[in-house]
């Protein structure tokens, strides 16, 4: 019974952690509740010494009455009464946040459903528009300068639909308690997304290949962990130069983690790139250049799930030698919780038990 209650409570208080650090109205609600009450503790400190200080005799007949109060009244009475008023500071202090907070909620929530419907609206006709040019493209005596102009529309809608997609992730991911999880091979997965891909690796000229270790099963959704594999290697083939190559590695670190190791021989990139490029929709260059495309949310949603996961994930590059981007997800097994949190220690990391980024040369 105790190792129940015991365990009961550990959930609990990780599961606020969890709120608490990446939960942003969780936290207002929870600083200005904890305001509060600090605020009659001292007010409440500060009138007691007043009674038995500022005021010498004039103020005995108050402090004698305060204590006989003290001494007459029950103590269970007593405490009923802290505890019931501590409790309506709580209360007054979670409307206040509620109230005041309820607009920005409300917008935010417009917001979403805006970019989903935009989005799910924009899927139909791109998918129309790219049959039609498909079709097109069928004709063998079509013109060479025209069938290039299709093809290089046929990639910026395929780009479009990707940016549609990433958009649906990232507005996904502000409701993650709907998210399954459960035992995965993340070896399957990887190889999975290595044959989605081998297509474009192959029209790009870049050697795409995957290893991967005999036991690789995370504890995640499967979904979800697909996206993450995909965006990354998806990411390092579009910033590798022809004749290049990408490498794809799934293997425990016998710490209790699965690493997936996504290396690259591409451009790779400076310092002060590498300490943005998780944020969302940063770029290196918003130019135009044969190497870019997407929409910069890319490796933010990758960061997201791993998040998601309490994995963790790290970035190491070098301009002109390539990138690496070596990701972490608990190994796989019976109840585990997402809300366990790793520690991490990279180039250019994200530490999810801390929430912060660190740069090392």
């Amino acid at each position: 019974m105790w190792k129940v209650f015991s365990k009961r409570c550990v959930g609990l208080a990780t599961e606020f952690a969890y709120k608490y650090r990446y939960d942003i109205y969780f936290k207002t609600k929870v600083r200005v509740i904890g305001l509060e009450l600090l605020l009659l503790f001292g007010v409440t400190t500060g009138l007691v010494l007043v009674l038995q200080h500022g005021f010498g005799k004039a103020s005995l007949p108050f402090v004698m009455a305060f204590t006989k109060l003290w001494v007459t009244v029950p103590t269970a009475d007593l405490l009923l009464v802290g505890f019931a008023f501590i409790a309506a500071v709580g209360l007054f202090g979670y409307l206040i946040v509620y109230l005041a907070l309820k607009p920005s909620r409300d917008a935010l929530a417009s917001q979403k459903q805006f970019i989903a419907n935009i989005a799910h609206e924009l899927r139909t006709p791109l998918s129309v528009m790219k049959t039609n040019i498909e079709v097109a493209l069928l004709d063998k005596y079509l013109n060479r300068s025209v069938r290039e102009s299709l093809l290089g529309n046929v990639d910026e809608l395929d780009r479009t639909s990707d940016i549609i997609n990433n958009l649906l992730s990232f507005n996904t991911l502000q409701n993650p308690e709907q998210i399954e999880f459960g035992n995965c091979d993340l070896g399957v997965v990887a190889e999975g997304v290595d044959e989605k891909l081998a297509a474009f690796a192959k029209e790009k000229n870049v050697h795409l290949s995957v290893a991967k270790g005999e036991f690789v099963t995370v504890w995640g959704n499967s979904s979800a962990l697909e996206q993450v594999v995909f965006n990354v290697t998806k990411n390092a083939l579009l910033f590798t130069e022809p004749s290049g190559s990408v490498e794809i590695h799934v293997m425990p670190d016998y710490r209790g983690h699965i690493e997936l190791s996504v290396s690259d021989t591409g451009i790779g990139m400076e310092e002060k790139v590498l300490a943005h490029v998780l944020e969302p929709f940063y770029r290196a260059d918003s130019s135009r250049t044969k190497w870019q495309g997407g929409s910069g949310l890319g490796l933010t949603i990758v960061s997201e799930l791993v998040k998601l996961h309490g994995g963790k994930i790290s970035i190491k590059s070098k301009e002109g030698k390539g990138t690496t981007v070596i990701i972490a997800i608990p190994c796989g097994q019976v109840n585990r919780s997402r809300t366990e949190i790793s520690d991490v220690d990279a180039v250019v990391a994200r530490d999810y038990s801390k929430h912060r980024m660190t740069v090392q040369k």
